[in-house]
């Protein structure tokens, strides 16, 4: 939640492969709502959250970091059984990116700005870590963070002598205040930087404290967390974090920049449908064919713009058209 008479803070929640979407969000923030990331308290993350935001804050750029996401997505796909195919080292991938694209006083510019979330093996407790006197600290606390066991290794790294795994599995989204925070989630649900879907269905269930929508939509991606979608997908997935982010924007009344409308004149706000909601990723052979686009699809012309000086290689993974419904 946005408060800005006491202050805020972001977190990013754990989500594997679907990091995707913090990179759109991140990168509409920084475009609309710069101050949003200069002046926030802290930056919390679990698991792929938590690696987002240490490039993040350590002055990494944002189609830097998507690159290495993409190499990593092509890597894992290039095997028949993906990350569980015994030629793929998730773990010797994780941690040679971060060497690489960490500087070498990554410590000094995370401590007492990010937090990261851990899960402590001997009792399943979850811990949060925010002052470092090292790189390698840096490194081995967000690869703690992001230790999937059995999927990243048999043994659990540790943490200053203690054993740690994926910080996801006690407190996948992490905060000291619900009220001050400024969550964001690739999932359907509650957060406040997430898709929404129109239903009637109100169901939801909570997973370490994430609050999750009981929807098709929501099981489609939790079977992607580990098992990454196709780059066209994962592109969909980025841009749809930066019209989700647009929205909410809006809807606080704190864009920095002339808005995007994204709400209808009804009560009901308008949902940006994502690809696995329609069971296909290509535009119908009618507008294939030339046919005039749907009024609602000019409203993405402005975002698309905004896009491309960035990073047109997203633009190339996208599907040929993205939808609003009204």
């Amino acid at each position: 939640m946005y408060d800005p008479e006491r202050g805020w803070s972001l977190s990013f929640a754990g989500c594997g492969f679907l990091g995707f979407y913090h990179i759109g969000v991140t990168r509409c923030l920084s475009e609309r709502a710069p101050h949003l990331l200069r002046n926030a308290r802290r930056f919390f993350g679990a698991s792929a959250g938590a690696l987002h935001c240490a490039f993040f804050l350590s002055g990494v750029p944002l189609e830097q970091t998507l690159q290495a996401l993409m190499d990593l997505v092509r890597s894992a796909r290039s095997r028949n059984i993906g990350v569980l195919h015994p030629a793929f080292n998730l773990s010797k991938h994780l941690r040679d990116g971060l060497q690489r694209y960490l500087p070498d006083n990554v410590h000094q510019l995370l401590s007492g700005r990010i937090v990261i979330s851990l899960t402590r093996v001997a009792d399943g407790e979850n811990v949060l870590v925010s002052d470092f006197r090292s790189k390698d600290e840096v490194v081995d606390a967000l690869f703690c963070s992001s230790f999937v066991p059995f999927i990243s290794g048999l043994i659990p790294p540790s943490f200053r002598g203690v054993r740690y795994i994926d910080g996801g599995v006690s407190d996948i989204i992490p905060f000291f205040d619900t009220k001050t925070t400024i969550t964001v989630s690739p999932f359907y649900g509650e957060s406040d930087i997430c898709p929404k879907v129109k239903s009637t269905n109100f169901l939801h269930v909570d997973f370490t404290k994430l609050s999750l929508r009981l929807c098709s939509e929501n099981i489609y991606l939790l079977t992607r967390v580990l098992f990454p979608a196709d780059l066209k997908v994962l592109g969909e997935l980025c841009f749809r974090g930066y019209l989700d982010t647009v929205r909410f924007l809006e809807e606080n009344g704190i864009c920095d920049r002339p808005p995007l409308c994204l709400s209808a004149s009804s009560a009901e706000s308008e949902v940006l449908e994502a690809p696995w909601e329609h069971g296909r990723l290509q535009p119908s052979p009618g507008m294939a064919a030339g046919e005039a686009r749907p009024e609602g699809d000019k409203l993405l012309d402005h975002p698309h713009l905004s896009i491309l000086p960035w990073d047109e290689s997203i633009l190339e993974t996208l599907s040929p058209k993205l939808t609003i419904d009204w």
